[in-house]
């Protein structure tokens, strides 16, 4: 039997990843696929050997990474596990945890089975080339698109489970005891025809199969019907195929927007409702969200809130990766405030809105967006299993100021005590009320004041500050911190100038 699988569990009402039998959020960043190229794995296998070093000096626990179906699958039925296997030897070697994708089809560009023929390639040659065997979805002209899979047909949705069943039995047998996938990514960005998700001929298939099954569905909504058979025809028996072979946390990924008020995702045949309905294998669905320079909190919350639907667990799977500082704020609102169990940009060493300002380069060197990484991973990294206990709860509070890089002054109640925070430029916290009566604060270039009867003298000896880490399930000091009190006014003050923790007790 094995043992120690990562999965979520139900604790203190809310659902947390465990990986090695710990709490744990996966503090990640995607790297790219298109140097994997198809026919070319071996001289390709190292590609991206420079990110993970750089990934691990970034502060990353894990690596998020695509593996492309057309790249396990080199023949029909003949697979090569030679990149997955490589991708878990530098993740052990750098000690981190893998968050692999399955790129069987990838709907965010031109088509879904490829986008060109050389990185961009999804489905094997053998499914490409034969229209045939594997037929092709129809637009609403009645156009055929050759890099387009009508999933109605049942060969491609077969070909498609048999390999990633055997992608997950390669797993379970060579991941052994080290556990060291934590998640799977099921496809990526979900749809038919690609990125002109506003043309209404490229809402649903109309193939033949398609169009018997749409009159016959008792409704008229084309996004409601592409969403429910993508999940019918394909996702629902995949991923029961693949989690029966190794039962790994799984999870989808959508494009930011809405293009109907009654569908929550971004492109034809994304809606989270939908998804956790008919595919009880997906844990959640992830929001993929770029924004540009400038936009406030509430922005960046509204649209988390949104994915607040049943069962799901809001997540940005995919965001900023830019000199903006957005990637920082959405990390502390989507890990602090909705309990995110993954935070990702994309991507490590692209620049995206904005171009030219990676996180790192592409030799692993520092790029000018590292900073905006660095700073909030290696502050939530101390408190990382008090963030996937009480992130998204009503013991977690998040403070960080409304418009970008301005400076902040907040007060609230945390467990009955006033607690005033002023954060300077680009400045933000975490603060967790845990049951064992500690304020536990992580955060960057914030002064947190709290208000306690137990500040004034001589009960003052009784308060301590410690900066520290929460690990193993219990607080580990590493020293004492600095601590402003007053011998009348009953406050304790803290300053987290640096990324770290802080527990306060005694209070």
């Amino acid at each position: 039997m094995l043992k120690n699988i990562p999965r979520f569990e139900t604790a203190g009402g809310k659902r947390v990843l465990y990986a090695d039998g710990k709490p744990f959020v996966a503090l990640t960043c995607e790297i790219p696929w298109w140097d994997i190229e198809l026919g070319r794995t071996a001289e390709t296998l190292h590609a991206y050997d420079a990110l993970y070093p750089a990934a691990r000096d970034i502060g990353m626990n894990a690596m998020k990474v695509p593996i492309k179906w057309s790249c396990v699958e080199y023949a029909h039925g003949k697979y090569d596990f030679s990149y997955p296997d490589h991708v878990i030897a530098m993740c052990r070697k750098h000690g981190m945890k893998a968050v692999l994708g399955w790129f069987g089809h990838y709907a965010s560009a031109n088509g879904n089975m490829y986008d060109n023929l050389v990185g961009n390639v999804y489905a094997p040659e053998y499914i490409i080339e034969d229209e045939g065997a594997y037929p092709r979805a129809v637009d609403g002209l009645g156009r055929s698109h050759h890099n387009c899979a009508c999933y109605e047909h049942p060969a491609i949705v077969e070909a498609e489970t048999a390999a990633f069943k055997a992608f997950m039995r390669h797993l379970s047998e060579v991941d052994g005891e080290e556990r060291t996938v934590v998640m799977i990514q099921v496809e990526n960005e979900i749809a038919l025809f690609g990125m002109d998700r506003q043309n209404r001929h490229y809402w649903r298939d109309h193939h033949p199969l398609a169009e018997e099954t749409f009159l016959a569905c008792g409704h008229s909504d084309e996004l409601l019907f592409s969403a429910q058979r993508l999940c019918r025809a394909w996702l629902r028996p995949l991923t029961d195929a693949g989690r029966a072979e190794y039962d790994l946390p799984m999870f989808v990924n959508f494009v930011g927007g809405k293009l109907q008020d009654n569908i929550v995702g971004g492109s034809p045949g994304e809606d989270v409702a939908t998804y956790l309905d008919e595919v009880p294998a997906i844990d959640f669905c992830g929001l993929n969200m770029y924004v540009q320079p400038g936009r406030s909190t509430n922005d960046l919350w509204s649209a988390l809130e949104a994915y607040r639907i049943g069962r799901n667990m809001p997540s940005l799977t995919e965001c900023n990766s830019d000199c903006s500082g957005m990637a920082a704020r959405q990390a502390f609102l989507s890990v602090g405030m909705f309990g995110s169990p993954i935070f990702a940009p994309w991507a490590l060493n692209v620049s995206y809105p904005q171009p030219y300002e990676p996180f790192v380069n592409d030799d692993g060197t520092r790029g000018p967006a590292y900073k905006g990484l660095y700073e909030p991973y290696a502050a939530m990294a101390p408190m990382l299993e008090l963030l996937a206990l009480y992130g998204g709860t009503e013991r977690a509070s998040v403070f960080m100021p409304l418009e970008p890089g301005a400076r902040f002054s907040q007060t609230a109640q945390i467990a009955g005590r006033r607690v005033d925070i002023n954060g300077n430029a680009g400045g933000q916290c975490i603060i967790i009320d845990a049951e064992d009566g500690g304020l536990y604060m992580c955060g960057y270039r914030c002064q947190i004041r709290v208000s306690t009867p137990n500040a004034v003298y001589p009960l003052a000896k009784n308060v301590k500050a410690e900066k520290g880490e929460y690990a193993g399930g219990r607080w580990v000091k590493h020293g004492d911190i600095r601590m402003t009190l007053s011998q009348y006014d009953p406050f304790v003050a803290v300053s987290l100038t640096e990324p770290g923790a802080v527990r306060l007790t005694g209070i």
